[in-house]
């Protein structure tokens, strides 16, 4: 059985940014609406979020997210009206570009159980947009069983990266005893694809960079195109990554580059990766 999944930087609705949030949120229609096309017309199963902004001056909904100034809430609530059943988990780091909460969302065709979200960073402030707090859930496949997904936002190498990166596994294997039969670390982890940060992931073989097992060639293929935050005074390079566990009982058959002019417009700062596995 096939298994598919999208993650994707939503830039924090930065693609068209106006002094008026509410007119911001309405220019950013185009993009909710053909992210939603996307994920319904490809039948996406499971779809992590960095950057989902939500105006700060909303009121925090419980469970977090539930706002109609919500990115992702927005995505999600278009599929549900057009007859698409998701659920989603989602929680906020800090505030960013001065008046967006800025965090992480997970949705999911399938049943999401032990939701849970926590900051990896030293620091935890919501003024400080190094903080990072991810989102983890573990998803009820029905002919698999529990998929564990973690879904990150993490810092620059020289930023918090190497202090981050532990505490993200320490949440991981904290999380075992749940009975999860698979294992993906997915996002933005602000780790080019050959540097010291990719390296210390993937360096003693636990996690295998998807994108790689199934383009050797295309290693060093940018994530994104031109000059972004963060990344301004650097050539572009491939900082969106798929990891899966080398235990679990997955294979990558496809791994494609999406909202990338393409495969479906531009909706981001940031390329999209759409990953197919065979589950067994």
């Amino acid at each position: 059985m096939e298994l598919s999944l999208l993650t994707l930087n939503l830039h924090t609705y930065q693609q068209h940014p106006q002094y008026c949030p509410f007119e911001t949120m309405h220019r950013h229609e185009r993009e909710v609406h053909i992210i939603a096309e996307a994920i319904a017309r490809l039948r996406i199963d499971i779809i992590c979020f960095q950057e989902v902004g939500e105006y700060l001056h909303d009121p925090i909904a419980h469970p977090y997210g539930e706002s109609p100034s919500n990115m992702a809430f927005r995505i999600c609530n278009k599929l549900r009206q057009w007859g698409y059943g998701y659920h989603i988990h989602q929680d906020w780091s800090h505030v960013g570009f001065f008046r967006w909460r800025e965090g992480t969302a997970i949705m999911s065709r399938y049943p999401m159980r032990h939701n849970y979200s926590a900051y990896v960073s030293n620091d935890h402030r919501k003024d400080n947009y190094m903080s990072r707090n991810i989102t983890v859930s573990c998803i009820e496949v029905p002919w698999f069983g529990l998929l564990h997904i973690a879904n990150v936002h993490l810092s620059w190498a020289h930023h918090g990266f190497f202090e981050e990166y532990p505490r993200l596994k320490a949440l991981i294997d904290s999380r075992r005893h749940f009975g999860i039969r698979g294992d993906l670390i997915v996002g933005d982890f602000n780790a080019p694809a050959g540097e010291p940060a990719y390296n210390r992931i993937v360096g003693h073989g636990e996690y295998i960079d998807q994108f790689y097992e199934l383009h050797p060639h295309r290693f060093y293929e940018p994530s994104f195109q031109g000059h972004i935050d963060g990344w301004r005074h650097s050539p572009p390079k491939r900082i969106d990554h798929i990891f899966k566990h080398y235990r679990s009982p997955l294979r990558v058959t496809g791994m494609d580059v999406i909202f990338n002019h393409h495969f479906h417009p531009v909706v981001s700062d940031h390329f999209g990766y759409l990953a197919r596995f065979e589950m067994f």
